[in-house]
C-alpha cells in the first residue's frame, strides 16, 4: 500500500491562509511593496532630513547593533554656498539637550560667522538615565559601542553634505569630552583637532568599578600606558602626523578634578609622540610655556602650550580659576555655562583654524 496524504480539508485553517495567500499574486506585491517602503523609511530615519522646509536644522537617527540614537545637524547658510564644508562634531556632557549645547557654548554663533557644519550626536536615556557618555565602560573605549555611533554619525552627515574630509574636527564638554578624547585616538583619521573641556583622557580606567574614585581622584591608568593603547586601538588605519589639542578645566568644579587636564595632556604627549613615527622617543616636543592672566573683567586663567619640533604649538591647556564645571564663556541662559569665563568657543574656533577649519 502506497503513502497516504491528509486532505487538505485537515490542513489548519491559519496554515491554509497563510499558503493561499502567497498564491496570490496581488497579495506579494503588496507584501513587497510594504516592505521596499519600510526599508525607504529606514533608509530616510537614518540620513539627517530637514526639519522644517527652509531650516538650518536637519535630523538624524543613527540605529544599529549599539543601539539607536538621535543626532542633529546645524547647517548653516554660509555653509550652502560651499562646495565641501568644514564638520565640527560637538558633544554634549550629563543632563544636557545638544541643541541648547551648541546655542548655550555659542557654537552656532561661530558656525553662522565661519560656514562649518556642526554635527550634534545625542544620547539616549535608555542606556544612561542621565545621558551621559559611557565612557567608563572598557567597551567603549575601542573601536566599537558609542565611538563607532558617533563615527557612523560622521559618515552619515559627510555622505549628505558633501563634508570635507580634511577639516573634521570634534568637541566635547564633560562626559561628551572624554568621548571625545577616545574618538581622536581610536579614530584618529577622521579628526584634525580635539576640543575637551572638562573631560577625561582616554582610557583613564580599566574597568567600571572604580568610576567615582577615577572622576574625583584622576585617571587609575597612567598617561604613558594610555597614549600607547591609544595607538593600539587606531590599529593600522592611515594615522595623522600630529593631533593638535587644546583643553579647558574648571579649578572650582565640583565633579571633575582638574588633575584631569593635565593627564589629558600628557597623554595626547605621549600619543603624539607615537603619531609621528610610531616610536616613543620624545621627537614630538620642541618646548613648553605657561603664562598667568589674573582675575578681571573675566575669570584669570593659566595658560600651559606645547610647541612640537615644527614649531608648532599643537597643545593649548587652559586651567581656568573660579570656574564651575560649567562651558567657559557661554550663555548662562542654558544650564552648564558660564559667562565670566575666557571664550572657550572663539578660543577653540580659532585653534581649529591654526589646523585647517
Amino acid at each position: 500500500m502506497g503513502p497516504t496524504f491528509e486532505s487538505s480539508h485537515n490542513t489548519p485553517k491559519h496554515t491554509r491562509s497563510f499558503v493561499s495567500f502567497f498564491q496570490d499574486p496581488l497579495n506579494v506585491s503588496s507584501l513587497l511593496l510594504a516592505i521596499f517602503s519600510m526599508a525607504m523609511l529606514t533608509i530616510s530615519l537614518l540620513f539627517p532630513q530637514q526639519i522644517f522646509a527652509n531650516s538650518n536644522w536637519y535630523a538624524g537617527v543613527n540605529a544599529g547593533v549599539y543601539g539607536v540614537r538621535n543626532y542633529k545637524v546645524y547647517v548653516p547658510m554660509k555653509a550652502k554656498n560651499l562646495k565641501n564644508p568644514a564638520l565640527v562634531v560637538l558633544i554634549h556632557g550629563c543632563e544636557q539637550n545638544p541643541v541648547e549645547f551648541a546655542q548655550g557654548s555659542r557654537m552656532i554663533e561661530e558656525s553662522d560667522r565661519l560656514g562649518f557644519v556642526l554635527l550634534l550626536p545625542e544620547q539616549n536615556k535608555d542606556y544612561n538615565p542621565y545621558k551621559c557618555w559611557n565612557w567608563v565602560l572598557p567597551f567603549n573605549q575601542l573601536r566599537q559601542g558609542e565611538p563607532e555611533v558617533v563615527r557612523q554619525m560622521i559618515e552619515e552627515t559627510i555622505s549628505k553634505f558633501s563634508i570635507d574630509r580634511e577639516k573634521i574636527f570634534v568637541a566635547g564638554m564633560s562626559s561628551g569630552a572624554a568621548l571625545a578624547n577616545i574618538l581622536v585616538n581610536c579614530y584618529p583619521e577622521y579628526f584634525h583637532g580635539l576640543a575637551s573641556h572638562d573631560g577625561v583622557m582616554y582610557n583613564a580606567t580599566d574597568n567600571a568599578l572604580d568610576y567615582e574614585e577615577v572622576v574625583v581622584n584622576g585617571p587609575s591608568v597612567a598617561p604613558w600606558i594610555s597614549g600607547f593603547r591609544g595607538l593600539l586601538c587606531s590599529g593600522l588605519n592611515a594615522k595623522p602626523k600630529v593631533m593638535p589639542a587644546i583643553i579647558f578645566h574648571g579649578m572650582q568644579g565640583p565633579i571633575m578634578s582638574p588633575v584631569h587636564a593635565f593627564q589629558i595632556e600628557n597623554q595626547l604627549k605621549v600619543f603624539n609622540d607615537y603619531l609621528d613615527n610610531n616610536k616613543r622617543d620624545y621627537s614630538f616636543f620642541k618646548e613648553k610655556n605657561v603664562t598667568y592672566a589674573p582675575d578681571h573683567a573675566l575669570y584669570g586663567h593659566t595658560l600651559s602650550t606645547v610647541t612640537n619640533k615644527d614649531g608648532q604649538v599643537f597643545i593649548e591647556r587652559y586651567m581656568i580659576n573660579r570656574l564651575g564645571h560649567a562651558w567657559s564663556g557661554g550663555d548662562e541662559k542654558f544650564p552648564f555655562n558660564d559667562p565670566k569665563g575666557p571664550p572657550a568657543t572663539q578660543l577653540i574656533i580659532k585653534f581649529f583654524q591654526r589646523f585647517g577649519l
